[in-house]
């Protein structure tokens, strides 16, 4: 969760690298212009968490920042057909792709340095408490899905169109409906890992 200024700004500096923006701010406001997916995806994530970080901090001016950044956050979602709760979502998230189909996250976590495509769906089954748990360098492929009360470990690329209903362990690739194992693989192998690694 995000609580003071300096996590704020390591938050944001992830995403931007994540997302392909750390270019300077003249070449990211000329891809905003030129309609970049990754600058859009990136000028979302700015406002998400900017709004966790004014939801996190007490006062009457984080409140009515919150407000704003909700507000906002709500136009560009309708915009771009994302959907994100705030204060789930770690450092270093990327979507990979805006067109295609919508994106939902409504989960309990969702780890560091974690990608979703096109179509992503994560959600609860039933009651909001039915929501899954999401580890540190997963990669969801364009159409996965995730539902219910489940727990996907670190290293984990679901593949695409597959629908997660049961627990998924660490360093695997899943696939199909309902989605099964399908290889197992590295952590040291995974190209995230090797790039930001701390």
């Amino acid at each position: 969760m995000i609580r003071t200024k300096k996590e704020l700004r390591f938050y944001i500096q992830e995403d931007r690298k994540r997302n392909g923006q750390d270019r300077g701010q003249i070449r990211y406001l000329m891809s905003l212009m030129a309609g970049s997916e990754q600058a859009h995806a990136f000028k979302y994530l700015k406002c998400l968490r900017h709004e966790e970080y004014h939801l996190n901090n007490r006062g009457f001016l984080h409140k009515l920042l919150a407000t704003y950044f909700r507000i906002h956050l709500g136009r560009m979602g309708l915009r771009y057909s994302i959907s994100i709760r705030p204060n789930i979502c770690g450092y270093g998230l990327k979507i990979m792709h805006l067109s295609g189909g919508g994106i939902l996250i409504n989960c309990n976590r969702i780890g560091n340095y974690c990608s979703v495509n096109s179509g992503t769906l994560i959600g609860n089954v039933g009651s909001t408490e039915n929501r899954p748990v999401i580890g540190d360098y997963v990669a969801f492929g364009p159409g996965a899905k995730a539902f219910g009360k489940i727990t996907i470990g670190d290293n984990v690329f679901v593949a695409p169109n597959a629908v997660v209903t049961k627990d998924v362990a660490s360093n695997c690739v899943v696939a199909g409906i309902p989605a099964k194992l399908l290889k197992e693989t590295k952590l040291e192998d995974n190209i995230v890992y090797q790039k930001y690694k701390k």
